[in-house]
């Protein structure tokens, strides 16, 4: 065969590597490899034969990897970074592919290949831009790597679909993703819904001039005109069952969260679904068959254990100008009856003020004033400290530390978990904030509805650990650590969609930007999929 001769001969006698072979080929000059190491290397090692070609032109490998290529937006993914507009490009201006063009497309399918089965690996962004440890999180294997599978599995389509993300949620966001732009394509990319203002929170009953804009959105008819901007019972019970079917609180009531779900597009969805899509191939699918996973947007909490949930609960996190970090970290135990000690934020921006006002102010909440960290440190009264008048530096020698007891932020329970954000699950002393939707109300911890079950969990495998010694030792109220037998991980994640109880996708608040800040690293990466020239060709993709 006369291509893979001439293929051989290039690489064997070192006359050219293949970058310099591509640049000899008429259509080349224009194109990038991301791998032309192992590119090389993959062909050195075949002697020079093609992966994806026959004598007679694109075997069924190549046919799988181009289609999969093509459909790659359906993982969030964009198909121009794997060159598929230059191969489809080749094929649709030539009645037949010569020598040197067969050549192109067989090397940027390989490159192609390897970059889309390394983009589904991990992280595509830099983890320290969107402040995150790149330890915690999936990395992208290497292009090696990426070629080697190719010698292990004869389905290059399996192969592929192999490497996705494999969870429910993945998937189903996968498939909403599809839906999402059928309809913006059925739509022409034009949205149909009115935007909704209601600058305050709507109760039933009530007047509004965008009620109208409501019944239309709700698929509701029209009302008399006097009534036109009445918020009536037949448009409330339409809002509740709208809540419950996104996985909101069907209260009836119109407030943010309720109005940003209403307000978003299929193009808002589109852009959610990516960002979320990025992140969930950041954790592997291999996991140990007990865990604990937090949802900081959802404020949600869920005990894994074989692959099923044994509970979840509400828990609060961190708010917008406090946030709780994102990251992985072991459980190594329980403590019970914690003191804690006022992390230096607190101690600034909350403690101090109260101090100035009241120097008494620790003395009401149970609170000890130590001169300096060690355990030798002493104590001081804050009634002799002219609060008014001290400096950072002070403030940075004094530790406050709560002893435990019905003032402690931190409950009966906190659960051990080191890590370098000082952040932990544990109970609370205001448990009224359960009751409430938006629940991004502490200070950066993970605040537990129900810490005694996380702790049963934790320590059920210990031997002889039971309840009653549980219940013993809260009793007590004294300090106790109790450490596991098992170190178990626990996943602080930051998913802004994610499954309701019906398998429905929940599209929830980018609480922190975080999503913002991605999708824009995201776009500068690669242009996102389906939102640009290339969604004009997406239906035909959808409807092969």
């Amino acid at each position: 065969m006369i291509f893979r001769i001439r293929f051989y001969l290039f690489m064997v006698y070192g006359a050219l590597s293949l970058s310099m072979l591509m640049i000899s080929v008429s259509t080349a000059n224009a194109v990038a490899l991301q791998n032309q190491q192992e590119i090389d290397a993959f062909y050195l090692s075949r002697e020079g034969e093609p992966f994806w070609f026959t004598r007679s032109g694109l075997n069924q490998s190549g046919k799988d990897i181009l289609d999969v290529l093509e459909n790659s937006w359906m993982n969030g993914l964009n198909p121009k970074s794997y060159h598929v507009d230059k191969v489809k490009e080749l094929f649709d201006t030539n009645r037949r592919l010569d020598e040197d063009q067969r050549l192109l497309v067989e090397i940027l399918l390989t490159d192609g290949y390897i970059e889309y089965i390394r983009d589904l690996s991990g992280m595509r962004v830099n983890a320290r831009s969107i402040e995150l440890n790149p330890k915690h999180w999936r990395q992208r294997i290497s292009g090696q790597d990426a070629l080697s599978y190719l010698s292990v599995n004869n389905d290059v389509r399996d192969l592929l679909l192999s490497q996705e993300p494999q969870g429910s949620t993945y998937q189903m966001l996968k498939k909403e993703l599809v839906d999402l732009v059928e309809h913006i394509s059925n739509e022409n990319g034009v949205s149909t819904y009115p935007h909704l203002s209601f600058g305050t929170l709507v109760r039933p009953g009530k007047k509004h001039r965008d009620v109208p804009s409501l019944r239309f959105r709700l698929g509701l008819s029209d009302v008399e005109e006097e009534y036109s901007n009445i918020y009536d019972p037949e448009l409330v019970k339409a809002v509740m069952d709208f809540q419950s079917s996104k996985g909101l609180k069907a209260d009836g009531l119109i407030g943010k969260q309720t109005l940003y779900v209403l307000n978003q597009t299929p193009h808002d969805k589109v852009k959610q679904i990516i960002a979320n899509m990025e992140r969930l191939r950041w954790v592997s699918d291999e996991k140990p068959s007990r865990f604990i996973v937090v949802n900081i947007p959802s404020a949600m909490l869920w005990a894994v254990e074989d692959g099923d949930v044994r509970f979840e609960m509400p828990v609060v996190v961190g708010r917008k100008k406090r946030q709780t970090n994102s990251f992985v970290t072991q459980i190594h135990g329980v403590r019970f009856n914690p003191t804690w000690t006022v992390p230096p934020t607190i101690k600034e921006e909350d403690i101090l003020p109260e101090l100035i006002k009241n120097p008494g102010y620790l003395a009401d909440k149970g609170m000890e004033l130590y001169d300096g960290h060690g355990k030798d440190a002493p104590t001081i009264d804050p009634a002799v400290v002219d609060w008014s008048n001290v400096t950072e530096g002070d403030l940075k020698m004094f530790r406050m530390v709560q002893i435990p007891g019905k003032h402690n932020p931190l409950g009966f329970v906190r659960i051990l978990m080191p890590n370098q954000h000082n952040i932990y699950l544990h109970d609370t002393n205001h448990r009224e904030l359960f009751a409430r939707t938006n629940r991004a109300k502490s200070s950066g911890c993970i605040r537990l509805a129900s810490p005694e079950k996380v702790a049963e969990f934790v320590l059920e495998k210990r031997n002889g650990w039971n309840n009653d010694k549980m219940r013993k030792i809260l009793n007590k109220k004294k300090i106790r650590d109790i450490y596991t037998s098992e170190r178990m991980p626990v996943y602080i994640l930051y998913y802004t969609a994610w499954l309701g109880s019906n398998n429905q996708i929940i599209y929830g608040d980018d609480l922190y930007e975080r999503d913002k800040k991605l999708l824009q690293l995201l776009e500068k990466l690669d242009e996102l999929p389906v939102l640009g020239e290339y969604a004009d060709n997406v239906m035909s993709i959808v409807q092969k």
